[in-house]
């Protein structure tokens, strides 16, 4: 198997594990939607971007042929493509936390 097809494969099956932590919270209508959007999207992105970037000749396909620059772009986008989905997860734990503490001061207020 081609190490394109790998790293395609662990990205998706942690966006997976990610949607389905999102879609085990209770939002109300929409904003699950809306995080579920983002962390799809930001995976998608980042490999098309990288993808046009490469095909481009702005950036080396080889680490080994990359400059410094392009090499820390690669890196920063490998760390995003994995911690891109866990960041909307984060987000829609603290929010749903939030809107709890939020409920609960106005009804004991």
């Amino acid at each position: 198997m081609s190490d394109h097809i790998i790293i395609y494969l662990i990205v998706a099956l942690n966006t997976s594990c990610q949607l389905m932590l999102i879609w085990r919270q209770k939002f109300p209508a929409g904003t699950r939607n809306r995080y579920s959007l983002c962390a799809v999207g930001i995976p998608l992105f980042l490999m098309l971007s990288m993808r046009l970037l490469i095909a481009g000749g702005m950036i080396h396909g080889r680490v080994a042929d990359q400059s410094q620059l392009e090499h820390f772009v690669t890196t920063v986008t490998s760390m995003l493509l994995v911690a891109g989905p866990w960041f909307v997860t984060v987000a829609a734990v603290v929010n749903k936390r939030r809107q709890r503490t939020i409920a609960h001061m106005l009804a004991a207020g």
